[in-house]
């Protein structure tokens, strides 16, 4: 126990340095130097033969070259991921909006408008804090989900960054935050979760043709209390530059019967993930262990 708590806070002090570094270089040349070291380092890691044997099962067409060229750009998103956490305040800042184009939020502004809520669900794409940052910057109430970390000062850090710079309601993966999630919902607001992660418990799903078990939580809210089901997805356009497309709500069926319309919705947005997935392979993150062997 005591070995495990140095361990945790000789990480939290490393990640703490890294951040401060990374303050005094600026957001652009952070960026550009996490993607420098992704690229030269992140591939030479064991960890990464989970990423090509993911990459190979979910698209066995591809080439040994062209799996490669997904880790090594996989790589380079995650370093300018990493890198750019010492810089989201600087999002919201009204003379960097500009790095963050919005595709497709007329619409959902308009539902919001009526006093109704939802979910906006996406996957670990880009830079995944963004999503629910544009969320509170276009004025929709709500809150984001995560899973906790495993080392508790690094949990910590993270969910006080997100309160202050991103979403201030922070909702724990568990059924102390299925609570919270659930009063969200009732209460009309808007939450942001990532569905893509493999569970141990859910339901299954195909992903790539593959079973994959999966989240049935934003299918099960939608049926149970009426709430908008958004799909959204990010990609880096150039450097610490974004886009984010807020896609056509997924229509569910309110008379069907309940298993098997939760089973259809929750196949519907893996199909949604994968179609982003394949558009742009090397902004997600392979090295979930996101299917049983």
């Amino acid at each position: 126990m005591f070995a495990k708590k140095i361990q945790y806070l000789a990480e939290i002090a490393a990640l703490k340095a890294m951040l401060a570094f990374c303050r005094l270089l600026g957001l652009d040349r952070s960026s550009a130097l996490g993607g420098w070291l992704g690229r030269n380092v992140g591939p030479k890691l064991g960890i990464t033969r989970r990423a090509r044997g993911n990459i190979k099962r979910a698209m066995p067409e591809l080439s040994t070259e062209e799996v490669e060229r997904i880790v090594v750009g996989m790589w380079d998103n995650l370093g300018r991921t990493a890198f750019e956490y010492a810089h989201l305040d600087k999002f919201s800042r009204p003379e960097e909006r500009h790095r963050v184009e919005v595709v497709g939020i007329e619409g959902l502004l308009a539902y919001a408008a009526t006093g109704k809520g939802g979910m906006l669900v996406s996957g670990h794409f880009a830079n995944w804090e963004l999503m629910p940052l544009v969320m509170r910057l276009e004025g929709l109430d709500g809150g984001g989900v995560y899973r906790a970390a495993n080392n508790p000062y690094v949990n910590d850090w993270m969910v006080t960054m997100r309160r202050e710079l991103i979403v201030p309601e922070q909702i724990a993966k568990g059924p102390k935050g299925a609570r919270l999630l659930i009063q969200a919902i009732r209460d009309k607001r808007f939450v942001a979760m990532l569905i893509d992660q493999r569970l141990t418990e859910g339901i299954e799903a195909k992903l790539f043709g593959l079973p994959a078990m999966t989240t049935p939580t934003p299918a099960v809210l939608a049926l149970r209390y009426n709430a908008a089901l958004i799909p959204a997805s990010i990609v880096r356009t150039q450097g610490a530059h974004f886009r984010i497309t807020v896609h056509e709500p997924v229509v569910v069926d309110k008379d069907a019967e309940p298993t098997g319309e939760i089973l259809r919705v929750t196949q519907l947005l893996n199909d949604f993930l994968e179609a982003r997935i394949r558009e742009h392979p090397e902004g997600w993150f392979w090295l979930h262990n996101r299917w049983r062997d």
